[in-house]
C-alpha cells in the first residue's frame, strides 16, 4: 500500500511512504479510509456532495425497461378501483376484438400463401403484415390505457424505396409479424379471460343478493315430497333457510369484494404480459436502440471535448503565440531602428517567458487527451494522481499489464474525478484508492469517511455527480457501484473489462 499525504512536509512538499503488503485485499473486504497522519479524525463527509432530499442509490440507471401493471388496491377497496373495472372492460373490448383479429389472421395467412407464387400474393401478404404492425399498435395502446402498463413502441418501420424495397420491408417486419401472433393468441385467450371473471362476478353477486331473489324461483318439490324454493345442491339440499341464505350471502360477498377483482386484475396482468412480449421491442432492438444512444452519447462527448480544446487554443494559446509575434515584431523593429540596450532585452524577455507559459499550457492540454503517465502504465499513473492530490491517499494496486489502453484511460479519468470531488466538496483529509484484477475485469474502488447519503445525480433528476462517469463506463460494458448509506461511509465501485471495452 502507498500511503501519500500532501501535508506530510512542512514546506508543503509530498514526500509518499511505501508500505508493501504481503498481498492484496479481496474483492470484498471493506474500504474504510485510515486516519490522517497527524491523528485526528477526518471530517465526515462522502466524495460527492450529499443531497439529503433524496435517498442514496447504488447503481447506475438501468436502462428503461417495459413496465408492469399497476396492481390495483387490495381488500375491500379492490372493488371499487377504477383499475378494476377498466381491467373488465380490457377483457370485454379483447373479446369482441377477438374474432375480428382472429379473421385478420387467416385471411392474411391464407391468401399470402394460396397466391404466393403470383406477385400479388406477395403484395397481400406484405400489406397486411404492414397492417398488423398498425393493429398492434393499437392494441399496445389500449393495453397501456386500460391496464396501467406502459409497454414501449417496437422498434420503427425501416422503410425502403420501390416496389420491391415495399415487399421486403412488408414481409421482413418482425413486428408486423409479431402482432399477427398475438392477435392469434389473444382470439384464444380472451374467451377464457372473460368467460372466466364474468363467472366469478356472476357467482358473486348473485350470492352476496341471493337474500333477495332466491324467493322467486320456481317452487321444486324435493325426493321426501316437500317443497322448496331456492338454489339446489344435488336434489335434495335446497338453499332456503334462513341459515343457509346467510351462508350464501356471505360466500357470495367475499367472491365480489375480494375473489373477483383478484381474478379479474390477475388476468388482465396476464393479458398484458402476452402484450408486452409480442408488441413490445424486442430483446436485440432494445439492445441496437441502447448502442445507438451511447454511440450518439460518445459522439456527443467527442464533439464538446473538441470544442473545449478549440475553446482554449483559442482563448489562451492563440492570445500568447500572438502576444509573442507581437512583442518579437516590436523588439525586431527597436533592432532595426538601432535601439539596443535593456528595453529590447526585457521585451525579448518578456516574449520568452510568454512561449514558456505556452508551451505549459499546451502540454495541461495534451495531458487531458491522453494522459502522459499512463504511458508508463496505469499503476505509475495512479501513483501520480494519488502524488497529486490535494487529500492524502491511501493507494493499494495491483495491476498486471495487458489492460486495454481505453481502459487504462478510462480508469485514470474516473480516479481523478473521484478524488477532485473529495477534494472540492468532502472535507475530509484522506481518501483511499484500491486497485485490482478480478477474472476479466479491472476493478477500481474510491472511498472516504464521510456521512453518506451520496446518490448519482442531481437533485433536480437531470443529473449532474456521478452521472458523466457513470455514462462513460456504461458505454465500455462496464458498471459504476455507489454504496452511500446515512452515515457512510461512501464507496464507489468502477468495474470495467480488461480486452473488450466497448459495449456491443
Amino acid at each position: 500500500m502507498t500511503t501519500i499525504d500532501p501535508q506530510a512536509s512542512p514546506a508543503g512538499a509530498k514526500a509518499p511512504t511505501v508500505r508493501n503488503p504481503q498481498q492484496r485485499p479481496p474483492a470484498s473486504t471493506p474500504t474504510q479510509p485510515s486516519t490522517s497522519a497527524t491523528g485526528s479524525q477526518p471530517q465526515t463527509q462522502p466524495l460527492t456532495q450529499p443531497q439529503p432530499q433524496l435517498p442514496p442509490h447504488s447503481q447506475t440507471q438501468p436502462q428503461p425497461q417495459p413496465q408492469r401493471a399497476v396492481s390495483p388496491r387490495g381488500g375491500v377497496g379492490a372493488l371499487f378501483d377504477p383499475a378494476t373495472w377498466k381491467a373488465l372492460a380490457y377483457h370485454t373490448v379483447l373479446l369482441f376484438l377477438g374474432p375480428l383479429a382472429f379473421v385478420y389472421v387467416v385471411t392474411a395467412v391464407s391468401l399470402g400463401l394460396s397466391l404466393a407464387i403470383l406477385t400479388l400474393g406477395l403484395i397481400i401478404a406484405a400489406g397486411m403484415i404492414l397492417g398488423a404492425r398498425g393493429i398492434g399498435e393499437f392494441y399496445r395502446q389500449l393495453t397501456n390505457n386500460l391496464v396501467g402498463t406502459d409497454i414501449p413502441a417496437p422498434a420503427p418501420l425501416r422503410r425502403r424505396r420501390g416496389f420491391g424495397g415495399f415487399l421486403k420491408s412488408g414481409l421482413m417486419d418482425s413486428a408486423g409479424w409479431r402482432a399477427l401472433l398475438f392477435m392469434f393468441l389473444t382470439f384464444i385467450t380472451s374467451m377464457f379471460t372473460f368467460i372466466a371473471t364474468v363467472t366469478v362476478m356472476a357467482l358473486g353477486f348473485g350470492g352476496a343478493t341471493y337474500a333477495l331473489w332466491y324467493r322467486f324461483l320456481p317452487l321444486q318439490q324435493a325426493s321426501d315430497g316437500s317443497f322448496h324454493r331456492g338454489a339446489q345442491f344435488n336434489g335434495t339440499f335446497f338453499m332456503d333457510t334462513p341459515e343457509r341464505v346467510a351462508v350464501m350471502t356471505v360466500v357470495g360477498v367475499l367472491l365480489t369484494v375480494f375473489v373477483w377483482p383478484a381474478v379479474n386484475n390477475g388476468l388482465a396482468r396476464g393479458q398484458a404480459a402476452l402484450a408486452a412480449g409480442l408488441l413490445g421491442p424486442t430483446a436485440v432492438s432494445r439492445q441496437q436502440q441502447q448502442f445507438q444512444e451511447e454511440q450518439f452519447g460518445a459522439m456527443e462527448e467527442t464533439s464538446d471535448q473538441m470544442r473545449s480544446i478549440e475553446r482554449d487554443l483559442h482563448d489562451v494559446t492563440q492570445a500568447q503565440l500572438v502576444a509573442i509575434a507581437m512583442k518579437l515584431g516590436d523588439a525586431k523593429d527597436r533592432l532595426a531602428a538601432g535601439e539596443q540596450g535593456q528595453a529590447v532585452e526585457h521585451i525579448i524577455a518578456s516574449a520568452h517567458a510568454t512561449s514558456k507559459s505556452a508551451l505549459t499550457d499546451l502540454r495541461g492540454l495534451v495531458q487531458g487527451i491522453h494522459p502522459s503517465a499512463l504511458d508508463a502504465g496505469l499503476g505509475p499513473a495512479l501513483l501520480s494522481l494519488a502524488s497529486n492530490s490535494a487529500v492524502a491517499v491511501d493507494l493499494d494496486h495491483d495491476i498486471p499489464d495487458g489492460i486495454a489502453p481505453v481502459v487504462e484511460a478510462t480508469i485514470y479519468h474516473c480516479v481523478a474525478e473521484l478524488l477532485t470531488n473529495v477534494a472540492k466538496h468532502s472535507g475530509v483529509t484522506r481518501a483511499r484508492v484500491i486497485a485490482y484484477t478480478h477474472d476479466d475485469d479491472v476493478v477500481v474502488k474510491v472511498s472516504d469517511s464521510g456521512c453518506g447519503g451520496a446518490h448519482i445525480g442531481g437533485v433536480d433528476g437531470t443529473g449532474t455527480g456521478l452521472v458523466g462517469l457513470a455514462r462513460r463506463v456504461s458505454r465500455m460494458n462496464g458498471t459504476l457501484d455507489l454504496d452511500s448509506p446515512a452515515g457512510g461511509p461512501t464507496v464507489v465501485t468502477v468495474r470495467l473489462p480488461r480486452h473488450s471495452p466497448v459495449a456491443q
